[in-house]
């Protein structure tokens, strides 16, 4: 057989019908034989575990910690450009009224309701578990399923 150099052959085992289908599938995609169509197909395969969906544990993690970067870089832009997020929406009168009634209330007791009805809690979530995904690409906390978050040895050792 007239390989190149450096190369060598391999066998593959499959059924009748997968060979037709691969066969099919090279001549489609412009391939002249079904062996380059399949190095190719492995190769992408390849790169694909390596960085795609099939990726270890390690990029889906630098992934949620460039999310957590870009969800403090927003922030940050926001604050810069003079428009914090939290004031606008709660000092404004129509959602205050919401806490107020007839008779008089502290503000102890008005901040009180505010936080137990929620509105607070995906703000101040997302902005702890950016903070916290951010700490975790330094490894300044580490964090155990079932258990929670903590710091990291290192941290705690002063």
């Amino acid at each position: 057989m007239g390989l190149a150099e450096g190369s060598t052959q391999i066998t593959l085992t499959c059924s009748k019908k997968e060979r037709e289908m691969w066969s099919k599938e090279a001549a489609k995609e412009g391939f002249s034989s079904r062996s380059k169509y399949l190095y190719i197909l492995i190769q992408e395969a390849r790169a694909y575990r390596q960085h795609g969906v099939f990726a270890d544990r390690s990029s889906e993690e630098r992934i949620e910690e460039l999310e957590a970067q870009v969800e403090a870089m927003k922030r940050r832009l926001e604050n810069e450009q003079g428009k914090p997020r939290f004031r606008k929406e709660l000092s404004d009168p129509e959602y205050i009224e919401l806490f107020l009634e007839e008779t008089y209330k502290t503000l102890p007791e008005i901040l009180q309701e505010v936080v137990e009805c929620g509105v607070l809690d995906n703000r101040v979530r997302k902005e702890i578990e950016s903070g916290l995904y951010v700490m975790a690409g330094k490894d300044q906390v580490e964090y155990e399923p079932g258990w929670g978050w903590k710091l990291t040895t290192e941290n705690t050792e002063d």
